[in-house]
């Protein structure tokens, strides 16, 4: 039916259009960023850092833009479920394109709790996370899952080098299809180009893991939010043309390509 037809509203069509809402009309993804100091190798320390040094800040600074988290509306900017009354702090770095909305769970930016001297709250966003940014600053090379979470599938590691040049690897979990085409070889980079070239192995890492996950507990494909969307759209088409069609209300008023066909 190529036909556009006059929609009687219903509950089933009012229904389904609240949970077309609920699917962003973008990719999501929450990356965790974590920042080693001179020496540290265990977790606690690591998860307790509030500041980096300077190359560290800088780099933050073209990872994302720095956004307040009281000022976000939710429905809008996607920020992975992190708290806007404070307990995650004030601020976060987030960064979109025209298809993907991503937000980095900065632990730097993370304040420390009295009695929380393991830094839970912290670890309770970035130990989900399914990627983590590692700035390594502490001459020690970084050992996979130093943070420790169920869900950390890989890791993005930075060794910043003299002369403003970085070294960066992704190490990837043991069991991940994938793992060997994440890891691959180190590149070299400058300071200049180094956060587009991080944020893009995370997304692609992140991707991976989703992939992956979704493969493992559900053996189907990974579903996209705009895929997601364009299969709901089409449901509810379905079912109004056959709710029109049992009712005799279809009311033909113009021609207009169906563009669900393309899915």
């Amino acid at each position: 039916i190529n036909a556009r037809a006059a929609i009687q509203d219903n509950t089933s069509m009012n229904r389904g259009l609240k949970l077309l809402d609920l699917i962003p009309a973008y990719d999501t993804h929450k990356i965790g960023v974590v920042y080693v100091g001179p020496g540290q190798t265990q977790q606690r320390a690591i998860l307790a850092n509030t500041s980096g040094s300077a190359r560290y800040t800088e780099f933050l600074k073209s990872l994302g833009r720095l956004l307040c988290l009281e000022d976000c509306p939710r429905d809008v900017v996607y920020l992975g479920g992190l708290d806007q009354a404070g307990t995650d702090g004030c601020f976060a770095y987030f960064y979109e394109d025209d298809i993907t909305q991503v937000v980095f769970h900065v632990a730097t930016l993370m304040p420390n709790h009295p009695g929380d001297l393991q830094c839970n709250n912290k670890k309770l966003h970035i130990g989900n996370d399914f990627v983590t940014i590692v700035y390594n600053n502490s001459s020690h090379p970084y050992a996979f899952g130093t943070i420790k979470g169920q869900f950390n599938f890989a890791e993005v590691v930075i060794q910043p080098l003299p002369g403003g040049m970085n070294r960066v690897h992704t190490q990837a979990k043991k069991g991940l299809e994938v793992a060997d085409l994440l890891q691959g070889k180190p590149s070299l980079i400058s300071d200049l180009w180094l956060p587009v070239l991080v944020r893009e192995k995370a997304l692609q890492a992140n991707l991976a893991s989703l992939v992956h996950l979704s493969q493992s507990a559900s053996d189907q494909y990974y579903l996209s939010n705009w895929l997601g969307r364009l299969r709901h759209i089409k449901r509810i088409r379905e079912k109004v043309l056959s709710e029109q069609k049992s009712s005799k209300h279809v009311r033909p008023t113009s021609l207009l390509p169906d563009f669900t066909c393309f899915s």
